[in-house]
């Protein structure tokens, strides 16, 4: 073969990698017929994902997952709650993954079970080979030595004397390594950990932190170990510089509402020293205050707002955009997603039908119970508020779950219903607690979200005070009684 020849078959062999992507072939025996999906989280501060892909598992268990990558990134692939992590290394074409059964999982719960996958064939120089190895030499380092935790947190010094040791241990083993993602990633898996043996310690280690780990290196946007680093290190972002700076950083945002008044309460602080770290800093720190009563929300949506045009750094602009999503979505006056659920007859129903009137949601699990006991109050709602239509939804374990507990509780008075995409629902609305509500008005807008419960607990307000009030401008002429049937 002449060199024009190979250099023309290397060509086309690169091009069908590019179409194809990143393979990824997944045998699941104990997932049969259920959704696989395969997401990367795209954004640290607001935790926004993105599907690559989805697919159905086969009768046999098998299924294959496609997506193009450029760049060494982190990706997490989901059954139901149980998911896994996987790299995406620019090196590798192809991935055979073993998916075992998910033992861990608590059924009475609605958080994520973590699971190891089996790789099967995985290349030694594979980027997941890597960081699997630095994690097993970690975990040696940290639990080979009983007595080492207690001089984590007893002893800093000999801790981190050891640690030292460890780092100049890791420099040597990686040291013919030229993956720039791996360096990065063991650099601040050790950052997390010194951070966690020092943290309130006082301002020396906090300080020695900084210096070290991001006051001037380059900003990791999409490294997962150096991004829980940040996350951590500005864990109350308006608070690291102590309370005067946090006072002044109050006074900007609730008196000025402006962005170069904050940066400048900001600049106060030598943490805030780094330009561009110091607005991805203001980012989360506005996010994260949003829900806080010491904040006005309007003059946080507002600076996010002015950060989102004007940011000399794109990526700046896109998360202050996602932020200002994710905080509007459940405001206030938000569409209500088109949520589509399944009832006990296999009947399809949508929220979209119940609009024109008030709509009361109750998310229940027959696992939880003051989940059961509030469905015997919305029970009695039903003659009271003929203005709102009330829907329980049912998050238990599965559909068939779902229809024992229908079937024992015989609720025909208003609709008990199963989502079609649970795991979706609860990632929209964030639930990671039973019970919880949610009220639509009429036009299929969030009127109320959380929304109060049915009963009111330790002298709080019940929805049905809202009920009442909603009920008072509807009919200002009539008198009303709370509780009551008028």
């Amino acid at each position: 073969m002449n060199r024009l020849s190979l250099k023309l078959l290397l060509i086309f062999v690169f091009s069908i990698h590019f179409a194809l992507g990143t393979v990824i072939n997944i045998a699941a025996p104990d997932y049969k017929n259920e959704t696989i999906i395969w997401k990367k989280k795209f954004d640290y501060i607001s935790n926004k994902f993105e599907i690559l892909d989805q697919q159905i598992i086969d009768s046999n268990g098998n299924a294959k997952l496609i997506f193009k990558n450029s760049k060494i990134e982190l990706t997490e692939i989901f059954i139901g709650r149980s998911h896994g992590m996987l790299y995406l290394d620019t090196a590798t074409s192809n991935y055979n993954l073993f998916i075992p059964k998910d033992t861990l999982i608590e059924k009475a719960s609605l958080k994520k079970s973590n699971i190891q996958f089996l790789f099967i064939d995985l290349k030694k120089n594979d980027i997941n080979h890597l960081i699997l190895d630095f994690n097993l030499e970690l975990d040696f380092f940290l639990y080979g030595d009983t007595n080492k935790i207690i001089r984590m947190a007893k002893h800093n010094k000999e801790f981190q004397d050891s640690l030292n040791n460890f780092k100049i241990y890791l420099s040597a083993r990686y040291r013919s390594n030229k993956i720039k993602y791996l360096h990065n990633y063991i650099r601040y898996e050790i950052a997390l950990l010194e951070q966690l043996a020092h943290q309130n310690k006082g301002d020396y280690y906090k300080t020695y932190l900084f210096e070290s780990y991001l006051k001037t290196n380059e900003i990791n946007y999409n490294n997962d170990a150096y991004m829980q680093f940040f996350n951590l290190f500005y864990k109350d972002v308006f608070k690291v510089g102590g309370l005067a700076i946090n006072d002044k950083i109050k006074f900007a945002i609730n008196n000025y509402n402006d962005y170069k008044r904050l940066i400048e309460a900001m600049d106060n602080s030598k943490y805030f020293s780094n330009p561009k770290l110091k607005e991805l800093a203001a980012i989360k720190g506005l996010y994260d205050s949003y829900y806080s009563v010491s904040y006005v929300p309007e003059n946080i949506i507002s600076i996010l707002n002015y950060i989102a045009q004007n940011s000399q750094w794109n990526l700046h602009k896109n998360i202050a955009s996602n932020c200002i999503n994710e905080i509007s979505k459940l405001s206030v006056g938000a569409p209500c997603p088109n949520l589509k659920f399944t009832d006990i007859n296999d009947k399809d129903i949508s929220i979209d039908e119940f609009k024109g009137k008030y709509t009361y949601i109750n998310f229940f699990a027959s696992w939880n119970n003051n989940s059961m006991h509030e469905m015997e109050v919305i029970n009695q709602f039903q003659e009271n508020y003929e203005f709102v239509n009330f829907i329980s939804v049912n998050l238990d374990y599965n559909l068939k779950s779902y229809k024992k507990v229908v079937a024992k509780k015989l609720y025909k008075s208003w609709p008990v219903v199963y989502p079609l995409n649970k795991q979706g629902l609860i990632s929209y609305f964030q639930l990671d607690h039973l019970p919880t509500h949610l009220l639509i008005d009429p036009n299929g807008d969030i009127y109320q979200y959380p929304a109060l419960p049915p009963t009111a607990l330790y002298n709080s307000q019940s929805v049905d005070e809202t009920f009442f009030k909603i009920e008072k401008n509807l009919s200002p002429n009539k008198s009303f009684q709370i509780g009551k049937k008028n």
